[in-house]
């Protein structure tokens, strides 16, 4: 379950920061820079995942292309059968 939200859950995690900013006065800010540069970096493990899957996706065929070449070669076939 993790794996499939990661990128919701970092989204969350980044928008309670200046939550706990405004809700905990006393937490020096400085405190909250390591959980923000940790956040970073997990949004862009989580980015590059994702645009690999999509360049991944993106040079495959897709199932019509290759139902549409099969319509073409019956089409061709049923047109030499007839003559």
């Amino acid at each position: 379950m993790f794996r499939k939200h990661v990128v919701r859950l970092l989204g969350a995690l980044a928008a309670l920061t200046p939550w706990l900013v405004v809700q905990f006065p006393d937490i020096p800010w400085e405190a909250l820079i390591p959980f923000s540069l940790a956040l970073l970096g997990g949004a862009e493990v989580a980015q590059r995942v994702e645009d690999q899957k999509t360049v991944t996706a993106l040079h495959k065929t897709p199932p019509t292309d290759k139902l549409a070449e099969l319509h073409l070669r019956l089409a061709e076939y049923e047109s030499t059968r007839r003559a």
